[in-house]
Protein backbone atom coordinates (compact mmCIF):
# COMPACT_ATOMS: atom_id res chain seq x y z
CA UNK A 1 0.00 0.00 0.00
CA UNK A 2 1.74 3.58 -0.91
CA UNK A 3 1.63 5.82 2.05
CA UNK A 4 -0.87 9.12 1.44
CA UNK A 5 2.06 12.21 1.47
CA UNK A 6 -0.86 14.97 2.69
CA UNK A 7 -1.86 15.38 6.49
CA UNK A 8 -4.08 18.06 8.30
CA UNK A 9 -3.51 20.07 11.12
CA UNK A 10 -6.49 22.22 12.61
CA UNK A 11 -5.24 25.25 15.05
CA UNK A 12 -7.96 26.32 17.71
CA UNK A 13 -7.68 29.28 19.17
CA UNK A 14 -9.93 31.07 22.20
CA UNK A 15 -9.80 33.36 24.65
CA UNK A 16 -10.13 32.40 28.08
CA UNK A 17 -11.47 34.58 30.50
CA UNK A 18 -11.91 37.26 27.50
CA UNK A 19 -8.39 37.92 27.83
CA UNK A 20 -6.40 34.96 28.11
CA UNK A 21 -5.07 33.72 24.50
CA UNK A 22 -4.84 30.03 24.39
CA UNK A 23 -4.43 27.52 21.58
CA UNK A 24 -4.36 23.83 20.76
CA UNK A 25 -3.07 22.43 17.13
CA UNK A 26 -4.40 18.81 15.90
CA UNK A 27 -3.91 16.32 13.78
CA UNK A 28 -5.05 12.81 13.21
CA UNK A 29 -2.91 9.79 13.68
CA UNK A 30 -2.61 7.63 10.82
CA UNK A 31 -5.88 4.98 10.63
CA UNK A 32 -4.99 1.15 9.91
CA UNK A 33 -6.95 -1.64 8.43
CA UNK A 34 -7.92 -2.37 12.37
CA UNK A 35 -8.06 1.23 14.18
CA UNK A 36 -9.67 4.12 13.15
CA UNK A 37 -7.47 7.66 12.45
CA UNK A 38 -7.25 9.36 16.37
CA UNK A 39 -7.17 12.58 17.11
CA UNK A 40 -3.75 14.02 18.55
CA UNK A 41 -2.88 17.01 20.49
CA UNK A 42 0.68 18.19 18.73
CA UNK A 43 0.84 21.22 20.91
CA UNK A 44 -0.83 23.75 23.43
CA UNK A 45 0.36 27.10 23.02
CA UNK A 46 -0.28 30.69 24.86
CA UNK A 47 1.32 33.06 22.44
CA UNK A 48 0.43 33.95 18.96
CA UNK A 49 4.61 33.26 18.61
CA UNK A 50 3.90 29.49 20.34
CA UNK A 51 1.39 28.95 17.80
CA UNK A 52 3.46 29.43 14.93
CA UNK A 53 6.55 28.02 16.33
CA UNK A 54 4.80 24.81 16.57
CA UNK A 55 3.40 25.26 13.58
CA UNK A 56 6.55 25.13 11.89
CA UNK A 57 8.13 22.43 13.89
CA UNK A 58 4.92 20.69 12.64
CA UNK A 59 5.44 21.42 9.14
CA UNK A 60 9.10 20.39 9.25
CA UNK A 61 8.14 17.05 10.86
CA UNK A 62 5.54 16.58 8.04
CA UNK A 63 8.33 17.42 5.70
CA UNK A 64 11.56 15.06 7.01
CA UNK A 65 13.21 18.76 7.90
CA UNK A 66 13.47 19.76 4.64
CA UNK A 67 14.39 23.28 4.12
CA UNK A 68 14.54 25.64 1.66
CA UNK A 69 17.39 27.80 0.61
CA UNK A 70 15.29 30.79 -0.21
CA UNK A 71 13.07 30.42 2.94
CA UNK A 72 15.05 33.49 4.61
CA UNK A 73 13.92 32.22 8.29
CA UNK A 74 16.25 29.27 8.14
Amino acid sequence: MVEDPSAALLVRVWLEGGSDFRARLLSLRDATADTPAEEVTVAVASTPEDVLAAVRDWLDGFAGGATDPTDGHR
